[in-house]
């Protein structure tokens, strides 16, 4: 049986690959939320506006557009929440920590590895978030729009770990 910080540094390893597969499962998802808002267009001009509202056909374009471009939909988003759209390294997490032993390296690169799992995950809530406004826009169901801004502000906070971490540090330190 394997100890838990190899076991978190081996699973950061293999983020990269999961994050790959996920730039690919976006990007897909852009497409065909773009598709459905062109199909939607062609069927609001075929059988009348009561059919498809304007809004369903708007959000499904933006947000496939948004998901088609993810990149730079979570670079705005940084950017708006942070002032910044540059997204901190996992290792920036430690930064003002000091020298680290040598006995503490292991625990240095399992904490920046959970950082990366954060990052992950706040790309995975960005995405949820956006398709939640989709689904918004498609029912009159309020809920599902609070859900998508709450995801889409939570993914960005945690995209952006460790300048959220030396915020929240900063805030709560005291000093003397």
């Amino acid at each position: 049986m394997t100890d838990p910080v190899a076991f978190i540094i081996n699973l950061a390893s293999i983020i990269g690959q999961f994050e790959s597969l996920l730039r690919a499962i976006v990007f897909v998802m852009g497409i065909l939320l773009t598709i459905q808002a062109l199909r939607l267009a062609i069927r609001r001009v075929e059988f009348g506006p009561q059919t498809v509202s304007s809004s369903q056909v708007l959000a499904s374009f933006v947000i496939g557009i948004c998901l088609l471009a993810f990149p730079q939909t979570v670079s705005v988003l940084t950017g708006s929440l942070f002032g910044t759209s540059r997204i901190d390294d996992a290792a920036q997490i430690l930064a003002y920590t000091g020298r680290w032993s040598d006995a503490a390296s292991g625990s240095r690169q399992a904490i920046e590895a959970i950082v990366l799992l954060i990052q992950l995950i706040g790309f995975i809530a960005i995405m949820r978030g956006l398709l939640f406004l989709n689904n918004a826009a498609s029912s009159s169901a309020n809920a599902t729009l609070g859900s998508g801004v709450t995801f889409i502000v939570a993914g960005a906070l945690a995209v952006n770990f460790p300048s959220l971490f030396g915020a929240l540090t900063q805030l709560f330190m005291t000093s003397g």
